[in-house]
């Protein structure tokens, strides 16, 4: 049986829309929210989708100078097996932004793969701080490096083993105060497995900037810099899954290995944009001690907004 609708009921239900959608409007993609309060949604990946720069970090520091920033526009986030995704622009470039657990590295490839598998990436970066080897890097400045190298894949050979089968890192040259024999013998550094064009390559140092394009926009970025912060190129990462706090083993990295800075995490992800074909790009700012964090958080976000400024992505119109 058809039910009458009287003009007036009519114009009740239109005007209700009319409020539903002025409301969805005011919702809109513009709204400043932060990485800490974003507006939660859906996500489902569409290959049609603008392609978007995975940005992941693993200190508080680094989320912290980011908001800070207000460079970082956010327009939603979703929850992905236990991890917040929040997505938004910088620059006008289309972001995936992800704060992931560090200890151990791995959480940083799996949230990576994660991100690959979820949403439409155009590259990954991975913005944190890292350690000097050695007195040629001041505190505050922001390393791009060129090569990384899994410093924690190891051979521990044996205190018996002939001098030919030694290993690089032998425990010897490190007793005090007085030398001799030592019953921890001598550690062999490995060259690390990855997957490349779905082929497994052996390789001890690994380029850390995979696109020529990418790479070309990672040195421009100290000449395109408007506040005096010093970019250094060309340097080699050794990463492994330790907190690094031992002067003797920061000198051998570097005299041994030609390695300038050391962070946790750095491989893990390369391991992960290799896999899935991706662009890469690791900021790392040079950190003291725990006092110089903020500092060099705020100078490593810095170089990431001029790097995505230079580089060539889909832009979301203002």
């Amino acid at each position: 049986m058809a039910v009458a609708v009287t003009r007036r009921e009519r114009w009740t239900v239109e005007m209700a829309a009319l409020v539903v959608v002025g409301l969805l409007a005011m919702a809109s993609p513009t709204m400043q929210l932060s990485v800490k309060k974003p507006l939660r949604g859906t996500v489902q990946k569409s290959s049609e989708e603008p392609r978007s720069i995975g940005l992941i970090v693993t200190e508080i520091c680094c989320e912290k100078a980011l908001n800070e920033s207000g460079i970082f526009h956010v327009n939603s986030s979703v929850e992905l097996l236990g991890r917040t995704f929040v997505l938004g622009t910088i620059q006008g470039a289309h972001i995936v932004y992800v704060r992931s657990a560090s200890r151990p590295a791995a959480n940083v490839g799996i949230t990576l793969q994660i991100m690959a598998d979820n949403f439409n990436l155009g590259g990954v970066i991975l913005l944190g701080y890292g350690q000097a080897l050695n007195d040629s890097l001041s505190v505050g400045s922001v390393v791009i490096p060129k090569w990384i190298a899994a410093t924690g894949v190891w051979i521990w050979q044996p205190f018996y083993a002939e001098e030919e089968d030694e290993g690089q890192l032998k425990f010897t040259e490190f007793n005090y105060p007085e030398g001799g024999a030592n019953l921890l013998g001598s550690v062999e550094y490995e060259k690390s497995q990855i997957y490349v064009n779905g082929k497994v390559k052996e390789t001890f140092w690994t380029p850390a900037i995979i696109s020529l394009e990418w790479l070309r926009a990672a040195y421009k970025t100290s000449v395109h810099l408007v506040e005096s912060v010093e970019v250094v190129h060309g340097l080699k990462l050794a990463s492994a899954d330790m907190q690094l706090n031992n002067e003797a083993y920061k000198k051998f990295l570097y005299k041994t290995f030609g390695a300038s800075t050391a962070d946790t995490s750095s491989f893990a992800g390369l391991l992960g944009a290799y896999t899935n074909n991706l662009r890469f790009l690791v900021v790392r700012g040079v950190s003291g001690g725990e006092n110089e964090t903020d500092m060099v958080a705020a100078n490593a976000v810095k170089v990431l907004d001029r790097f995505i400024f230079l580089i060539s992505v889909p832009r979301a119109s203002s």
